[in-house]
């Protein structure tokens, strides 16, 4: 669900994910993607393409509402400290890929 505003942003960032994951069968890598509010760099919703609900949802309590400004140091090691799953390297890989995204739109917007 997107948050119905016309002026967000979308950002998505990809990473191999290992064999052993689920995921890995259905997309062969592991996608996220940021919604955000161009005017104040917040998240404002997450999207994954992890095969549960429960672990999208468990990305978008981490970095819903986190400040872009910040970098995404503090969130992915709030993730680090949280998840104990197949593939939390391509995880955070993916995290930090959409990331960049975003430092790229931001630079371009200069």
């Amino acid at each position: 669900m997107n948050s119905g505003r016309m002026d967000t942003i979308i950002c998505t960032g990809y990473s191999r994910l290992p064999d052993g994951m689920a995921a890995k069968n259905l997309y062969g890598v592991m996608g996220i993607g940021f919604e955000i509010d161009p005017e104040t760099d917040r998240i404002i919703n997450v999207s994954s393409t992890f095969i549960t609900n429960m672990c999208t949802g468990f990305l978008k309590d981490i970095l819903v509402n986190h400040d872009l400004k910040e970098g995404v140091e503090t969130p992915i090691k709030r993730f680090e400290s949280r998840y104990f799953g197949l593939g939390k390297k391509a995880i955070i890989m993916a995290i930090l890929d959409a990331y960049n995204q975003f430092e790229i739109y931001k630079s371009m917007k200069q």
